[in-house]
């Protein structure tokens, strides 16, 4: 028997430990379940989202996401690794480049703001790929704000699903 799995990313994304029963029933979904969340986020952990990705990546379900609202900074990679989505009328959207902050000796916060400017152009370049042009997401790296309302990110996703069947195409 199909399940429905529903999930609600409401308020900020928090810590990854806040979600391991949700990771673990989005992961061990069955193929003929749908898992479900609802979306209506401002962001927030960047590393939750990035494994959020990865168990909606790894589960056999259909993953739809639903954006009730705003979809923002981390929620907006969740909002992109669903299987479909859906959008509430009068939703917002916004993408930037991560927040951080450094602490320790000259040299350690040197080197790890060197290492995370080239771990977040490769994950922006990677989540974002077919949904913001090159130049938008070089304005991101350069901490400009990219705001989207339904209309263009309906767009967007309507273009991203044809470029994604052309390159399938392509391997076929």
């Amino acid at each position: 028997v199909a399940q429905i799995h529903e999930f609600y990313i409401s308020g900020e994304i928090t810590s990854p430990e806040t979600y391991v029963e949700v990771f673990d029933i989005i992961r061990h979904a069955r193929e003929q379940d749908t898992v479900k969340i609802y979306i209506n986020s401002f962001g927030g952990d960047l590393f939750s989202a990035i494994q959020f990705m990865r168990v909606m990546a790894d589960s056999e379900a259909y993953v739809v996401c639903s954006v009730e609202g705003a979809c923002m900074s981390a929620a907006t990679m969740i909002f992109l690794a669903a299987d479909s989505v859906e959008i509430t009328p009068h939703s917002s959207f916004m993408v930037h480049n991560y927040s951080s902050g450094a602490f320790g000796k000259g040299g350690e916060m040197y080197h790890q703001i060197q290492h995370e400017r080239k771990w977040s152009e490769k994950l922006l370049k990677e989540v974002y790929e077919d949904f913001l042009t090159e130049d938008e997401i070089q304005h991101v790296l350069e901490n400009k704000d990219l705001w989207m309302d339904v209309d263009e990110v309906v767009l967007r996703m309507e273009e991203r699903e044809e470029l994604r069947k052309e390159k399938d195409s392509r391997v076929a």
